[in-house]
């Protein structure tokens, strides 16, 4: 599942955030074109907000390695509204939640969090922290946090589905809503495990990661077309 439903306002956009152009293409089309050329990848729920199906269609049918394997349904208010919407799409034993602000997932990074399917029922995609990280006290520097035992957490996430649709009914129970799945079947008691993801997928969230991602895949086109 990719989930494309949050707003595009800090990117200085009006539109939502996963139809943003990004090099010729809305943002949402990379990670879109990785899961489905992912050879254990057999269907991909896309999950936008309701005025932008019409949008969504036209890419998902622009793209002939899209038309079999995407479905396209609205999201909510809230994530993890749009993630219940989107699993109820789907049957499957395992579910993958992505994203659409991540275009930059590779086939590596899902590879390594379905190698985890045998040991844990919720896997995130994580990598470490590199930076130096405080507390804050009011307007001062509190203390530095030992960031060996810190991670960045990103997606895709990989749950069973069954305690995934389970998990939304604990949301009302907490006292602040939950950033991402894997939060939810925390509450239910169940361990989370993690598996190694690239910190080249990272989250559009500002002009400056859109500039980033734009001199990314520029890079890449160049690269391409030396080797052609």
């Amino acid at each position: 599942m990719i989930v494309g439903a949050g707003s595009g306002t800090r990117l200085g956009h009006s539109i939502p955030k996963a139809f943003v152009p990004l090099a010729g293409q809305p943002i949402l089309y990379y990670s879109l074109n990785t899961f489905c050329s992912h050879p254990l990848i057999g269907s991909v729920i896309l999950v936008v907000s309701e005025d932008m199906i019409d949008q969504a269609n036209i890419t998902v049918n622009e793209n002939k390695i899209f038309i079999d394997k995407v479905k396209i349904t609205a999201g909510g208010d809230e994530r993890w509204k749009s993630v219940r919407n989107g699993i109820s799409c789907s049957n499957s034993k395992w579910a993958l939640i992505h994203d659409a602000a991540r275009p930059f997932v590779s086939h590596e990074v899902i590879d390594s969090v379905l190698g985890k399917r045998d040991e844990f029922e919720c896997v995130i995609t994580a990598t470490p922290e590199v930076d130096t990280i405080r507390t804050i006290e009011g307007d001062r520097c509190g203390v530095t946090v030992d960031r060996s035992k810190l991670l960045r957490v990103g997606t895709p996430q990989l749950f069973k589905r069954e305690l995934l649709v389970l998990s939304f009914e604990q949301v009302e129970k907490m006292v602040v809503p939950p950033t991402d799945e894997a939060a939810l079947i925390e509450s239910l008691g169940i361990a989370v495990g993690y598996s190694w993801g690239d910190p080249i997928n990272f989250k559009i969230t500002t002009k400056s990661d859109l500039k980033i991602a734009e001199a990314l895949l520029e890079k890449n086109q160049q690269v391409q077309l030396g080797r052609g």
